[in-house]
């Protein structure tokens, strides 16, 4: 697990960097080995927060906040669970009184305590096992982290890969249609029509050994290599 210390407070930064090595040590038999990253403020962080698994967040000395900073990574489309380590700033008072609260937190006081961060821990462990997996699409301006069913169909366009996203957004990237679907094959929604070409069977209107037509009217070839996986994809997907 790969987590994530913002906190710029040194001492107690390095406080749980040590607790954190401790924890890491007596769960590494059973959760593997907690990788821990530790910054001083938010800045290097919110560049890339998403490959980590877990934060713990505490800023008091400017802005961002710790609460601001937890609330900016979930507007980015962070997921993970946050920890927000209460020490000058009441951060669950604080989040209680925003006129709209639709995100989760987790809070942890300082002094952090050995047995409480080991129940923050194994809460935080429960929620990642119940997460949604996202899919990184990184274009030449932006970079997007979407769900499998955020994904309607992909196509080649010369070297490059288009995509377009169920909110109507295309995103193009430098790749091969194939090598993109083997990066995407483990989600069941998934289906590889041709080598220009993939969608995702929830989109699915109608079929045939030779295209398909998906629900906003666009038709794509497909082979009848692909017919039989285009009928499993589809009858998985209209189990669950």
């Amino acid at each position: 697990m790969h987590i994530a210390v913002c906190d710029d407070n040194v001492a107690d930064r390095k406080q749980l960097e040590r607790l954190l090595g401790r924890e890491s040590d007596s769960r590494k038999a059973d959760t593997g080995v907690f990788y821990t990253d530790s910054y001083g403020d938010s800045a290097v962080l919110s560049c890339n927060p998403m490959p980590y698994d877990l934060f713990f967040i505490d800023l008091t000395a400017g802005e961002p906040d710790g609460l601001s900073f937890a609330l900016s990574l979930r507007e980015f489309g962070v997921t993970a669970p946050i920890i927000l380590c209460c020490s000058k700033i009441d951060y669950e008072a604080a989040y209680s009184s925003l006129p709209d609260c639709p995100y989760e937190f987790m809070y942890l006081k300082k002094p952090i305590i050995k047995a409480e961060l080991s129940a923050s821990i194994d809460k935080a462990l429960k929620l990642l096992s119940h997460r949604t997996p996202t899919i990184e699409l990184r274009s030449d301006q932006d970079t997007y982290y979407v769900t499998e069913d955020d994904i309607v169909y992909a196509v080649a366009n010369g070297q490059y890969v288009q995509v377009l996203l169920k909110d109507g957004t295309e995103v193009s990237f430098l790749t091969r249609l194939t090598e993109f679907y083997y990066s995407v094959e483990m989600y069941s929604h998934m289906v590889l029509l041709t080598d220009r070409a993939m969608c995702n069977v929830a989109y699915l209107k109608d079929y045939s050994p030779f295209k398909v037509t998906l629900k906003n009217g666009v038709t794509l070839k497909s082979s009848p290599f692909s017919f039989k996986y285009i009928k499993l994809a589809l009858q998985l997907y209209q189990k669950e």
